[in-house]
């Protein structure tokens, strides 16, 4: 046996280096062993291990260190009171250990790494807590870590504050982006007229691009059922989507309204599928399609039918569109059941459908393109569509709502060019819709009439400053100079008062250079002056007449299309009445806009990126006004000759936003307004609306609604948010809700407590959010 002296150094070879440092060291050449006593450190390759003692067999390649053991390896760090490490397997067994990585921590009574991605932990908790292990955690009796991609953890309890709060059998948590099979979060619910909801997520990767989630859950009262989900990705931007839940109901019968159990158990579901499909960024298509076995589904299972509703329908379709350089095509469909009808089991069947409708549009031809008179551009091209409509029950008293439309725009684009500053433009369009109704004798409509507009305008520009980055350095000795200019005087000794204890250390008298970017903005002023003139040729109607009667009245449209256009802007819809005529109309029109311009930072990693993404602009400041006069108008008076007025005007400088949108009528004085305004700052974010909208109040009263949604920093801890939607006419809140979100410093979890109402129900929730991984928040909600 020898001796080696104090903080010595020993290097011995075991197929691979292995150092060690200590106080003292002791060889017994028998056994073929080495021990390391004091102060221990054994380093091999990238892996480092400190301990009190430390006993090294050269044989097996076996290490057994005790006391105050530190595992540091590059992806995690290992403590525990005594650690045995293999130098030829790199196997560790440690005890009363504690595993820390960069985003969790485990400890366990005992850690093996058998391999270098695969650690096992017995009777040990999980968390990410890793400065405030009591906030949360989850206790196994086995837990499996797969360093760098996810935790495995087998009957397992969840802690809150050190008390057991909920019991799991098997849940994984993913330490990297890749999906893996498991059991998720559950959710939970409770209602008091339906009791205590609970669903528990199973996920399982059927590989790569494939995934199903199934959701075994008991619904209180109602009783038990469940959710499934599948998805895949078949290819970039192709993929399809399912979702169902189902349940064998013990509340539901139609019309009933009280939540009493019964006596029978009734099947019912919710439904959707979803795909999209992409073929050579030429051709793409989406369907989506929902179905229920009763419209009281979308109430009663809300928490699942809410995202997938899509309207006041349930039903859906899809559709097909494609492209090339000439021309554009599709194909549209939807069948839908309207679920504003008073009996829940029953399909409306006076609903009427699109089935299908085909579309086909060509680009613009150019047949002149040139520097001459009166003719700089001449262009020509058409967008056509052809309609089924359709309806199931059909009453002869009723509207037609069985039709098949073609409808044909053509136009021509004349580009006359510029006299002086002024641009003058021309556009010729024909306006031709046929029908052919199925179920009536006299089985065929048409109208016709060309469209003419005309434009003039011209703008002026100006842009203020010059967009570019500029490098600035700092010379260092300039700091020094303002230094010591700043140096306090004694009044009456006129001597500089020392306001340090000791010394300073000079700093050498040299020139360092450090440089700052200055990026400097651009604003450009463009103010744009139109006047165009609508005119409508002479319209041509032909066939059913009772169709006629029927679309001069807008609830008797199937949609605008259908509109007489020399009697359009008579019409009650909305649309009409924010619309020009085009009889025989003058539009004039006064733009303005004023754009930011930001350079950016030259990156000359990024590959012929600088020259078409160097700058960044941004909308700062806008105000637009459009004034329509009737010239067809017989009166004299300018203010019968007036139609609607329109101005729009807004801005959005740094952390302030606001925007108002207004429709006025000349004629009856009525008016229609849209407006919002924004704040965003660090401590509070508001973002509120208000509207107003008389026209046709003589049938419908008038519309005055005010909303707000209000996120508030009350301090680091917590935050209150805030929702309202108000009607000011009926002095009535439609909906509201209210919250307080308390995130803890640690990062670790966050509780929100929240309440909401409506004009039907009112709802108190409280939601869970652990941190499970990485700023990766999974909610618990109970609601």
């Amino acid at each position: 046996m020898s001796f080696g002296q104090a903080r010595e150094t020993f290097e011995f070879d075991l197929g691979q280096k292995i150092n060690v440092l200590s106080d003292k060291a002791y060889r017994q050449s028998s056994k073929n062993e080495f021990e390391a006593v004091g102060n221990v450190v054994i380093s091999h390759f990238k892996n480092t291990i400190y301990g009190e003692r430390a006993r090294i067999n050269f044989t097996s390649g076996e290490a057994e260190v005790v006391g105050n053991v530190r595992y540091i390896a590059p992806e995690l760090t290992l403590y525990g009171t005594k650690l045995k490490y293999n130098f030829l397997t790199k196997s560790i067994d440690i005890e009363n250990a504690r595993v820390l990585s960069d985003n969790y921590a485990i400890t366990g009574k005992r850690i093996i790494q058998t391999t270098s991605d695969i650690i096992y932990a017995e009777d040990a908790e999980y968390t990410t807590c890793k400065d405030c292990p009591e906030s949360w955690s989850i206790y196994g009796k086995k837990i499996r870590i797969t360093v760098g991609k996810y935790v495995q953890i087998n009957n397992a309890f969840i802690k809150v504050n050190g008390v057991i709060a909920m019991y799991i059998p098997y849940i994984v948590f993913p330490i990297k982006q890749k999906r893996e099979t498991g059991f998720l979060f559950p959710y939970v619910g409770f209602s008091s007229d339906e009791g205590f909801r609970y669903q528990q997520p199973f996920f399982w990767v059927i590989d790569d691009y494939k995934d199903l989630t199934l959701t075994p859950s008991t619904f209180g009262d109602r009783g038990f059922g469940g959710e499934l989900q599948y998805r895949q990705n078949i290819k970039e931007k192709t993929w399809v989507e399912f979702n169902s839940l189902q349940i064998n109901d013990r509340i539901y019968e139609p019309y009933k309204i009280l939540k009493t159990l019964s006596g029978k158990k009734d099947y019912r579901h919710f439904t959707d599928i979803e795909t999209h499909y992409v073929y050579k960024h030429f051709l793409n298509g989406h369907i989506y399609f929902n179905e229920t076995s009763d419209l009281d589904t979308i109430r009663d299972l809300d928490y699942f039918s809410r995202d997938r509703l899509k309207g006041t329908e349930v039903g859906g379709g899809g559709f097909l569109e494609g492209r090339s350089t000439l021309f554009s095509f599709g194909i549209q469909s939807y069948y839908n059941k309207n679920i504003l009808i008073s009996d829940p089991t029953k399909f409306d069947d006076q609903y009427v459908q699109i089935l299908p409708k085909l579309t086909f549009s060509s680009v613009p031809y150019n047949l002149i393109h040139g520097q001459y008179p009166f003719l700089k551009n001449l262009a020509i091209g058409f967008n056509s569509d052809y309609t089924i409509f359709k309806q199931n029950k059909v009453i002869a008293s009723d509207p037609i709502r069985n039709a098949r439309r073609l409808n044909l725009a053509p136009y021509i684009d004349w580009q006359l060019g510029n006299l002086g500053p002024v641009f003058f433009s021309h556009q010729t369009k024909l306006d031709y819709q046929s029908y052919s109704f199925p179920r009536v004798s006299d089985n065929s409509f048409s109208k016709k009439g060309f469209i003419y507009e005309t434009e003039a305008k011209f703008e002026l520009e100006k842009v203020y400053g010059l967009s570019y980055v500029e490098e600035k350095p700092i010379n260092l000795n300039e700091k020094e100079k303002s230094s010591k200019s700043n140096k306090l005087i004694d009044m009456n000794t006129n001597k500089e008062l020392i306001s340090t204890i000791g010394t300073l250390p000079e700093f050498k008298n040299t020139n360092i250079e450090e440089k700052v970017y200055v990026y400097n903005k651009s604003y450009r002023h463009s103010q744009e002056y139109k006047i165009k003139h609508y005119y409508l040729g002479e319209q041509n109607y032909r066939g059913n007449k009772k169709f006629l009667t029927q679309i001069e009245n807008d609830t008797g449209q199937f949609d605008y299309l259908d509109a007489l256009r020399d009697r359009e802007h008579l019409s009650n819809q909305t649309t009409s009445l924010d619309s020009l005529p085009l009889a025989n109309t003058i539009e004039l029109q006064w733009n303005n806009n004023v754009i930011k311009k930001t350079a950016k930072n030259f990156d000359p990693y990024k590959n012929n990126q600088y020259l078409k993404d160097n700058f960044s602009y941004s909308q700062m400041l806008f105000f637009d006004i459009s004034q329509g006069m009737d010239l067809n108008t017989e009166s004299t008076k300018l203010e019968d000759r007036l139609t609607r007025l329109y101005v729009n005007s807004g801005f959005n400088i740094g952390k302030y936003a606001l925007s108002a949108q207004e429709f006025f009528s000349h004629k009856t004085g009525e008016h229609k307004l849209i407006s919002s305004f924004g704040l965003n700052f660090d401590s509070f974010i508001l973002n509120s609306n208000f509207s107003y909208n008389s026209f046709d109040s003589k049938n419908t009263p008038v519309t005055k609604l005010f909303g707000y949604d209000l996120v508030l920093n009350v301090n680091d801890l917590l935050t209150f948010k805030n929702k309202i939607d108000y009607n000011l006419d009926t002095k009535s809140l439609t909906q509201s809700s209210y919250s307080v979100l308390y995130s803890p410093i640690n990062n670790c979890w966050k509780l929100e407590f929240n309440y909401s109402r409506d004009l039907i129900e009112k709802r108190v929730g409280v939601l869970l959010y652990i941190n499970y991984n990485e700023n990766n928040f999974a909610s618990i909600n109970v609601r």
